[in-house]
């Protein structure tokens, strides 16, 4: 039984990774990390510049997050229903996607970062 879910279609990357991301950006919303000394939440070298900046990428990266889970998580669900068998292309479309969700989730927050923020930290009013 176990062994054919493994080797289903329904097992994949997008299913489980969408899973994870969803689940992360989901308790990241609910419960935001204190600080930087947290063992949980969007750590790069900008978010961890101030707390202000620290505050505001966990809480855009866990917006990101959910909405990312959602989408990989409908992409494995379609690739499971069009695909017979674990193929490479299949492989390469549900991995494929995992990686572009993550890139795009820590580019996007990153642009936020330095469009919200200057180089030293401080937040920049809008005009």
């Amino acid at each position: 039984m176990l062994l054919r879910f493994l080797h289903s279609t329904f097992c994949n990357a997008a299913i489980f990774a969408g899973i994870l991301f969803f689940v992360m950006g989901y308790v990241i919303h609910l419960f935001p990390p204190k600080s930087t000394k947290s063992w949980y939440g969007y750590r790069s070298f900008l978010s961890t510049k101030t707390p202000e900046m620290w505050r505001s990428a966990n809480e855009y990266a866990a917006y990101i997050s959910r909405r990312i889970g959602v989408i990989l998580m409908a992409t494995g669900v379609a690739c499971a229903l069009i695909f017979t068998s674990q193929t490479d292309w299949f492989l390469y479309i549900t991995v494929g996607a995992v990686v572009a969700g993550t890139m795009y989730m820590v580019g996007d927050t990153e642009w936020q970062l330095t469009r919200h923020f200057d180089k030293d930290g401080n937040r920049i009013l809008p005009e």
